[in-house]
């Protein structure tokens, strides 16, 4: 019989439920950010907030138990840095740093590349609505944030999709200014 058997088994057992309750916080932080994000647009701030509440308190759940499985919670941090991108620029008219939202570099980036499209759809929103002025101002945070990281080049081990997010950021951002200029054009007639 191999030896400490009984212990290695117990070990893994901990391991695989620390595992499963990383990855279900993971699936409610993705949830609540995603329903966070829902009610920002809908200019809901009050029923936000309380889910931004709620989404702090998933993420300080999760923290807590996911160490030695970060690759299998990346997507609910790039998801919680996306809302709150979000919720700051709408909010505060202004881009978070790494460090005020607690993320690593990789969930940072990967989120703030997805905050483009949610800053297009604000964009077209504001248009709709005839607030020309708001949609170049979301126009200028996609063009910063595209521009910010078009010099970055790394493993997709590293930085997993981040070529792709690049790619539809760009897409994004010249479907937002061909928008804009038919609109202005349109506006001079």
């Amino acid at each position: 019989m191999i030896p400490d058997i009984d212990k290695i088994e117990k070990r893994l057992l901990e391991l695989e439920s620390a595992r499963d309750k990383a990855m279900q916080l993971s699936r409610e932080l993705i949830r609540t950010a995603g329903r966070a994000i829902t009610l920002l647009h809908a200019r809901d701030i009050k029923g936000a907030n309380a889910l931004f509440k709620k989404l702090e308190e998933n993420r300080s759940q999760l923290r807590k138990v996911e160490k030695g499985f970060e690759y299998h919670t990346l997507q609910a941090h790039q998801e919680y840095t996306e809302a709150m991108a979000l919720r700051s620029i709408i909010t505060s008219r202004r881009i978070p740093d790494a460090a005020s939202l607690g993320e690593e570099a990789a969930p940072y980036l990967l989120g703030i590349m997805d905050v483009v499209g949610e800053l297009k759809r604000e964009a077209f929103e504001a248009m709709r609505n005839n607030r020309l002025g708001d949609a170049k101002l979301y126009y200028s945070f996609m063009l910063d944030i595209y521009d910010s990281t078009l010099h970055m080049r790394f493993a997709s081990s590293m930085l997993p999709d981040f070529r792709r997010k690049q790619d539809s950021a760009r897409i994004q951002i010249e479907g937002t200014i061909n928008e804009i200029i038919y609109l202005e054009a349109r506006g001079k007639k």
